[in-house]
């Protein structure tokens, strides 16, 4: 744990929850610059749904679920494509106020002029519109390199600061993108598909959806394109002829994904 961050600092950011999502709530610290991120389930939870790794993470011989791990090494395998898009991240391991082991991350603070999830219309500001490009144009080599993409798709996750600037506030939950063929071999007729209406989740390949049954990649993509048409004011038929949004319009991929629209309505 960070020297500067007490437990008894945890307790006291506990009441004062600036927000939550499906994996992580964020607290204010006693530094005004910075949040606290508190993930929803301790480490014996993540290992009971998700297994370990069986590394250890600390010499007291605390376990590392499969979730953790692959968080930490992605947090570490992204900084040289989007770090400069990346508040200041501190992960540390430590014990919660029930004594249960969990994994915190301390993050800069950032204060929100816009949320890029609500992007109606080609952004004003050219500085933002460079951030962007840039944002976007670093995403794809990241994926080109690693084959994962952020949760984009989120309300608060991708976001502009006071500055104008664009910045990653969740960075827990990259996914990989799978491929349109890989989806067809798991989902290969509409009598497949029937079984997954029905309910039938395991069919899907590993990583198409996360652990509360949202397909992460594939939303982050469509945001992706729609930040492309609309904040940056690109060509709708030039951006849908571009490689990299080809899964978006795959037949059975929109079978699938209004599928599993449908279940979250």
């Amino acid at each position: 744990m960070p020297p500067q961050v007490a437990r008894s600092r945890v307790s006291e950011c506990l009441p004062n929850r600036l927000g939550a999502g499906a994996r992580m709530e964020v607290f204010p610290l006693v530094d005004e610059h910075t949040v606290l991120r508190v993930p929803r389930r301790t480490e014996q939870q993540l290992i009971d749904e998700f297994g370990s790794c069986g590394r250890k993470a600390l010499a007291t011989g605390h376990e590392v679920s499969i979730s953790t791990e692959r968080e930490l090494h992605d947090l570490e395998a992204i900084e040289s494509y989007i770090g400069a898009f990346v508040p200041d991240t501190t992960p540390f391991a430590d014990l919660d106020l029930n004594g249960e082991f969990r994994y915190y991350s301390l993050q800069r603070r950032v204060t929100i002029s816009a949320d890029l999830r609500n992007v109606r219309s080609k952004m004003p500001a050219y500085h933002s519109r460079r951030s962007l490009e840039r944002f976007i144009r670093d995403v794809r080599d990241m994926f080109d390199s690693l084959r994962i993409l952020p949760d984009l798709a989120g309300p608060g996750n991708l976001v502009l600061d006071r500055f104008g600037l664009v910045k990653l506030i969740d960075i827990n939950n990259f996914r990989r993108l799978v491929s349109n063929e890989e989806l067809e071999g798991a989902i290969p007729d509409d009598e497949t598909l029937t079984l997954l209406i029905n309910g039938q989740r395991d069919l899907l390949p590993a990583g198409f959806i996360d652990d509360i049954g949202l397909p992460i990649a594939d939303l982050s993509l469509a945001h992706l394109r729609n930040l492309e048409i609309r904040a940056l004011g690109r060509a709708v038929n030039k951006i849908d002829a571009d490689e990299f949004y080809r899964p978006l319009f795959h037949q059975r991929r929109q079978q699938v994904l209004a599928t599993l629209k449908g279940d979250s309505v």
